[in-house]
């Protein structure tokens, strides 16, 4: 028998619940980069804002009116209002007094209209949210009929627009709410996550008399089993928040909330000049355009391709930037020795871009080139690879140049990345160069006499 522990969201969720203006939110966030997220909020919704980090996830309490805020957040995927948080005490053998215990469990969300009335206002959902089981019973048929008159339509979409569902937004004032339930599991459980799905989906429909639909839904809500812990969750963002910014996608174009926390981990100064030496698609350099606007920002690249789909998507922004691009080659930058404040990049990772046998030789030219550039004691640089060995090896190589702030480990797509946040140290990059010119010159006189 589990012994009930009252989490941390719980313990969010019960504060909200004892004011109709409070609701706990949950923004996802790619993994690893949490605390950055939560920083970002605590800087444009609330400094003293009580934030609770799960893997991919953070959760806090926020004001009504402060949603048009979280909407704006640049490092964040999606939006959830939590519905509902509770403990089940889950038998490890009996699935049909589980299964039993979740269908009770639906019948008491005490919090589940204040949450749907706040998911209606901000998503702008004009139809009906509480229709009759009559109004339900005269357009579900109406509603099955055009869908599958609607089924053979072909609608291309430009790549990196896809959504989840349609706009609830969109709906007409007489429609009925179309909606689907989907189950996240974490932990060993006698059911599977199927079986929930339905199960919730089923009891919502009975009491709120909505119209299923598993493609074209307005409302998708989420019910996450987490041990004993069941969260159910109402998804606000139809569209995550990284599709922004790219028009023309390239093989390893990076998604704009990574590229937001990248950028912030920097902690851009205003005036300082910012540059991405291996830009890409230009996802970086966008995106400290338009979030740093007082600083300047480079971005350059040795491919050809590279350049031109940078420059496209700058131009598809139709807006004018404090910034430039150029071809170069990242070992042999065009500027003078400590003159930069800030590099930030993705580096070749040796699976989707680039070859591992590479990186040993050029990470190490790469980070040697941006040590001589960067500014003296107060210049930072941001890695992001997968390919660990090789960054590792090129931070042994230039640890007399460098200072490791920050490590992070980062799920980028299924891969396991990290992120390196460097200080560059005091050294100058003579003095660097001299050290190893004479430990060159040790090691020959050393092998000479052997011989």
């Amino acid at each position: 028998m589990t012994t009930k522990v009252t989490t941390e969201l719980e313990k969010l969720f019960d504060l909200s619940s004892q004011n109709d203006d409070i609701f706990t939110v949950c923004l996802t966030v790619d993994t690893g980069l949490e605390w950055q997220a939560v920083d970002e909020c605590k800087l444009k919704i609330c400094d003293n804002l009580r934030a609770f980090k799960d893997r991919g996830k953070i959760y806090f309490n926020v004001a009504f009116e402060d949603f048009p805020k979280i909407l704006k957040l640049r490092s964040i995927d999606n939006v959830h209002i939590v519905g509902d948080v509770r403990y089940l005490e889950f038998d490890p053998e009996n699935a049909e007094l589980n299964l039993q215990r979740v269908i009770d469990s639906s019948h008491n969300y005490k919090q589940l209209k204040k949450c749907l009335n706040a998911w209606k206002s901000i998503t702008k959902y004009p139809g009906k949210l509480y229709p009759t089981h009559q109004e339900y019973e005269s357009a579900v048929s109406q509603y099955n009929v055009k869908k599958e008159e609607n089924k053979n339509l072909i609608v291309e979409e430009k790549r990196g627009s896809r959504k989840r569902g349609c706009d609830p937004s969109l709906a007409k004032e007489d429609s009925i709410l179309s909606y689907r339930v989907t189950c996240e599991r974490n932990g060993k459980h006698t059911f599977d996550s199927s079986k929930i799905a339905t199960i919730i989906g089923g009891e919502l429909q009975d009491q709120y008399h909505w119209i299923v639909d598993l493609t074209s839904y307005q409302l998708e809500i989420l019910s996450r089993v987490n041990n004993s812990e069941m969260i159910l969750l109402l998804r606000v963002t139809n569209e995550s928040l990284h599709r922004r910014n790219i028009t023309y996608f390239g093989p390893t174009t990076l998604r704009a909330t990574v590229a937001y926390n990248l950028i912030s981990l920097a902690e851009p100064k205003p005036g300082e000049i910012i540059i991405d030496p291996m830009c890409g698609g230009g996802s970086i350099p966008i995106e400290a355009a338009i979030e740093f606007p007082e600083c300047y920002i480079l971005a350059g690249d040795n491919h050809d391709k590279a350049i031109e789909r940078s420059r496209l998507n700058f131009d598809a922004l139709n807006k004018s930037f404090k910034s430039n691009l150029i071809q170069w080659n990242v070992a042999y930058l065009p500027f003078k020795d400590s003159s930069i404040d800030v590099f930030v990049t993705d580096m070749p990772f040796g699976k989707r871009s680039g070859l591992k046998s590479d990186n040993r030789i050029f990470y190490k030219k790469y980070l040697i080139e941006l040590a001589r550039v960067v500014k003296l004691k107060h210049g930072r640089l941001v890695l992001l690879t997968y390919d660990r060995r090789s960054i590792t090896i090129a931070l042994q190589a230039t640890q007399d140049l460098f200072k490791q702030k920050k490590t992070l480990g980062v799920n980028m797509g299924g891969l396991p990345a990290a992120c390196y946040v460097l200080k560059r140290t005091n050294l100058t990059f003579e003095q660097f160069q001299t050290t190893i010119n004479n430990k060159t010159t040790k090691n020959k006189t050393n092998s000479s006499s052997g011989d």
